[in-house]
């Protein structure tokens, strides 16, 4: 039988956006999504904001982000190809399966195996 070893780390956001943020992160590096910072971002705004869709919405993450209109459609574009965002009548959402609720805690289990 084999040990297990349990490490258990806690840490405290004071932005759901900072949150979002680091969870799609460990999402990135865990899955080998190759996420670039600023397309975790996006995914980050869009899922604590609900959609990237809206002129507002856009204008609020350039100005966040210190991006542009064009760049963050090019960022849009590429994770709609990764099935990482997708369309929903007129509006772009992150996937359900990765869109948390991110005004409460969330508790993530990790298993990482290996082949002995």
């Amino acid at each position: 039988m084999s040990a297990v070893v349990l490490q258990k780390l806690q840490k405290g956001y004071d932005r759901r956006l900072d949150k979002a943020i680091a969870y799609y992160q460990l999402i990135s590096t865990l899955n080998n999504l190759n996420l670039q910072s600023r397309e975790i971002e996006l995914l980050a705004f869009t899922a604590t904001r609900g959609t990237i869709t809206p002129p507002s919405a856009r204008l609020e993450f350039v100005k966040l982000f210190g991006s542009s209109l064009a760049s963050l459609e090019n960022i849009k574009c590429r994770l709609v190809k990764k099935k990482l965002l997708y369309k929903i009548g007129e509006m772009y959402r992150v996937i359900p399966e990765l869109a948390p609720d991110f005004t409460r805690s969330i508790v993530m289990q990790i298993n990482l195996h290996s082949p002995v």
